[in-house]
């Protein structure tokens, strides 16, 4: 097994979420909806596709990755 170090960045783009405003975790639960729409278009997803949000815009944008 080799072993890696590095930086992927990724950019994703969000249309109509709608979230609560005013709790103090508004950032929080958008960090996580962006989080989890990354996760599920893994190939190694162990969460159901069917989360898989149309809504949801996911790139990546960078990648060094060194061994």
């Amino acid at each position: 097994m080799a072993k890696f170090n590095g930086e992927v960045t990724f950019k994703v783009k969000f249309k109509d979420l709608g979230v609560p405003v005013g709790f103090g975790v508004t950032n929080s639960i958008i960090f996580h909806e962006c989080a989890t729409q990354i996760y599920v278009r893994s190939g190694w997803c162990k969460i159901d596709k069917s989360i898989k949000d149309k809504r949801f815009e996911v790139e990546i944008v960078d990648k060094k990755i060194n061994w």
